[in-house]
């Protein structure tokens, strides 16, 4: 028959493998919120930029010239290349 002292370190070790446990799954749940958190930011991120190009303030005015010029910039360049290599 055994007798309660004999049982007292395996009780101890299932009490540091309980801490054990739950450190990890607290370290692995803290870098899942991490990896969401992250996600938030640059869903944020796109919002707040789609809304202000959008808007009527200076960043709205800027996001539109800049659009403006890429266009005439994608327009104007190809028949200068052809210029350049076939002329």
């Amino acid at each position: 028959m055994t007798r309660m002292e004999n049982l007292q370190p395996d009780l101890e070790e299932q009490a540091r493998q309980d801490a054990v446990y739950q450190a990890a799954m607290a370290s692995i749940n803290a870098s899942k919120r991490g990896v969401e958190r992250q996600g938030y930011v640059v869903m944020g991120g796109a919002m707040s930029y789609g809304e202000g190009a959008l808007g009527d303030g200076w960043f709205g005015k800027v996001s539109h010239g800049a659009k403006l010029f890429m266009i005439a910039f994608g327009c104007a360049v190809p028949p200068f290349l052809v210029w350049w290599v076939l002329l």
